[in-house]
């Protein structure tokens, strides 16, 4: 009795409280986060558990995750043990089931307030964000090639009915050409060989003079608005217009 009597009174000294008292006094201590000691839940406050087997609120690890230079790894706060981050993402961690079984009872039992927690969850890692640019325009690029394929189509298609117009028009201006060489020598001729059977002084008069000048005069009328066809289908704007309209069309697609 002398004993026990001696040792409360070193415990009462010492201001230590007994075993039984100091393991009652926090019933519920592994089921809040070691770094902002708030309770677990199902939510932001998710229980992640590492490869040492030290758990923490899925909030903290965020915030800590985002502190680390390599985000395919999270360096453990209390052991240093470095734990590798599915897809660089913290919720996507196994979440410790002893935990999660026993939500919500050890809040229930808790009448204490928890902190509030941001309106807005954190922030992607810098180096997911990059990622996910690079995979968009990896993506981007990808699908240039069908879009530059197609504009590539386009403009051979275009280039082929420019050729095709070119052809006729080359094809037409040699027709015209020749015509009107044509008219305008028999123009010559007749007007020649009208002036003579007019001024001839047979008896009666030959009406071969009056019909060669009447085609003459036809024959000049017809060389006159085949030039001028000519001119308009050579000198015209409207085709090139239109070929550089739909050239920039194909570029503004690619």
């Amino acid at each position: 009795m002398a004993k026990d009597d001696m040792a409360e009174v070193d415990l009462a000294s010492s201001g230590a409280e007994p075993p039984g008292e100091a393991s009652s006094a926090f019933p519920y201590e592994e089921y809040e986060c070691k770094i902002c000691y708030n309770y677990f839940d199902l939510d932001r406050r998710a229980p992640k558990i590492l490869e040492c087997l030290h758990t923490f609120c899925e909030e903290c690890l965020n915030t800590l995750h985002l502190r680390e230079e390599r985000p395919w790894r999270i360096s453990c706060p209390v052991c240093r043990h470095r734990t590798p981050v599915p897809d660089y993402r913290i919720q996507n961690l196994p979440n410790n089931t002893k935990v999660t079984e026993d939500f919500p009872l050890y809040i229930d039992s808790d009448p204490l307030p928890q902190d509030a927690l941001p309106p807005y969850p954190p922030p992607l890692h810098p180096a997911l964000v990059a990622l996910r640019r690079e995979e968009g325009a990896s993506s981007a690029s990808q699908a240039t090639p069908s879009t530059t394929v197609s504009a590539a189509t386009t403009l051979s298609q275009d280039s082929v009915r420019y050729d095709s117009c070119q052809s006729c028009k080359r094809v037409a201006l040699t027709t015209g050409c020749v015509c009107v060489i044509f008219s305008f020598l028999s123009m010559l001729v007749l007007l020649f060989m009208g002036l003579i059977f007019v001024h001839s002084h047979s008896i009666p008069p030959s009406p071969a003079g009056p019909i060669c000048l009447s085609v003459a005069s036809i024959l000049a009328m017809f060389s006159v608005v085949v030039t001028w066809l000519i001119c308009w289908l050579k000198y015209r704007p409207d085709h090139e217009t239109g070929r550089s309209s739909a050239t920039s069309n194909s570029r503004r697609n690619a």
